[in-house]
């Protein structure tokens, strides 16, 4: 059974980006704390692969999203983590009806459909993404697969007014190094405890008592910085857990988002001068967009990802599956010689994993504020931190931090230890 020899003044339920954040903040203060990670590795969402290819690959997140605003690319920065310097070109050439065409017929109206979204949402509409589509225009089916990518979900699942809610400044860096590295490297010095999971929070008048599968501990306060549909689905419960929060998790859950990566023998793509690629015939209806990502920083690979009901339902038919329906875009494209230069392949689970079960949160449509409530302390001892409870940069890591520093400093607070310096530098 797993114990302490004595009971800290904060647990840190997660060891993911929002975990970390917490964890940081409270080591500066100074404060007793520990966090259990029900996974065997800390970064949650953050997963940085060296092994299954031979070569890094983030099977989360990959980008400095509003890099100029992004807390976590000025520690990366600190620490000498390696990420783009510039941004690459938005401009993707695709392959449509066996041969590649460089047109802004593409670009201009899906880019044209995501900018429309997020300003429907700025100007305080809170419409279903779908609302704003064009079925009938030939690329209607490549926005639809870029907004699913963006938000996770389903057009009609997406509300404008989260997304126009979303602070984007427009400068995205990739991360060489790797995002869960990343990470990884932050929580380094940290007491953390992997293989614990939580299974119920309760709090009482003058503590928390936190149930897992290795024994309860006891603190004066909880950071609760899990994946959303842990709670969402009761694998952690809260007790007492007020209606508007409970009711929040439900209107803001979380979507489906899932990578298929190839690793070849060589860099078969030399002779194409995009970094990124579309494939799809627009002509036939049964087929699915995809957008690669190849060689990224130099390494023989081809990444594709795919999100919304489609990736859970891949996801659920198998890993062959997915990498037959990604090998066999590739070479539409690229002829059939790329067969033969193959040397792994492999995919995610974020859908199936027991500990996470998707990607990250979307408001729906109609309640894109519901994620306010997050913010809420839960009878003055409990905290929630993920990037479900940020309101501005939901969806990110960066985001899921900020709410760990803010957290922590909500957490300090009601031990009694005043407030982490760390988290008061950050607008609320």
């Amino acid at each position: 059974m797993f114990q302490y020899s004595t009971n800290p003044d904060v647990v840190v339920i997660g060891a993911g980006a929002a975990g970390i954040g917490a964890g940081r903040a409270l080591a500066k203060a100074g404060i007793s704390f520990h966090i259990i990670e029900a996974k065997d590795r800390i970064g949650g969402r953050s997963f940085s692969d060296s092994t299954s290819l031979g070569h890094l690959w983030d099977q989360g997140c990959h980008w400095f999203h509003s890099a100029d605003k992004n807390i976590l690319r000025k520690l990366a920065e600190e620490i000498g983590h390696k990420f783009l310097s510039r941004q690459r070109t938005a401009v993707m050439t695709t392959f449509m009806n066996g041969a590649w065409r460089g047109d802004r017929l593409r670009e201009d109206y899906v880019w044209g459909v995501l900018g429309a979204v997020a300003a429907a949402g700025r100007q305080g509409k809170d419409v279903p993404a779908s609302t704003l589509l064009d079925p009938k225009h030939p690329w209607c089916p490549m926005a639809r697969h870029w907004l699913s990518l963006m938000y996770s979900a389903e057009p009609e699942d997406i509300s404008t007014l989260d997304a126009g809610n979303y602070e984007d400044t427009g400068i995205n860096l990739a991360v060489e190094d790797g995002y869960g590295a990343l990470i990884a490297r932050l929580a380094a010095g940290l007491p953390i405890t992997t293989r614990v999971a939580a299974r119920k929070v309760t709090a009482r008048s003058q503590d928390v008592l936190v149930e897992t599968d290795q024994g309860t501990i006891t603190a004066k306060a909880v950071i609760v910085a899990v994946p959303a549909r842990m709670i969402e689905t009761g694998r952690l419960k809260i007790d007492d857990l007020p209606a508007d929060i409970s009711q929040a998790f439900a209107d803001v859950p979380m979507g489906y988002y899932e990578k298929i990566a190839i690793a070849f023998d060589g860099k078969v793509f030399d002779d194409f001068y995009m970094p990124y690629a579309n494939i799809f015939d627009p002509v036939a209806p049964a087929t699915h967009p995809l957008n690669f990502e190849l060689h990224p920083f130099g390494r023989p690979l081809a990444i594709t990802h795919i999100a919304g009901h489609f990736a859970r339902d891949m996801e659920r038919e198998g890993e062959p599956g997915m990498i037959d329906f990604a090998l066999s875009a590739l070479v539409r494209a690229f002829g059939s010689d790329l067969r033969k230069r193959i040397k792994k392949a492999t995919t995610t689970h974020w859908s199936s994993d027991v500990f996470i079960k998707g990607a990250y949160s979307c408001a729906k449509p109609g309640r894109g504020d519901a994620r306010r409530a997050f913010a809420a302390p839960i009878r003055g001892r409990i905290f929630l931190a993920g990037e479900h409870v940020h309101q501005t940069f939901q969806a990110t890591a960066h985001g899921a931090f900020e709410t760990g520093l803010r957290a922590a400093a909500s957490a300090i607070s009601a031990v009694g230890h005043g407030a982490a310096s760390e988290a008061q530098t950050l607008p609320v």
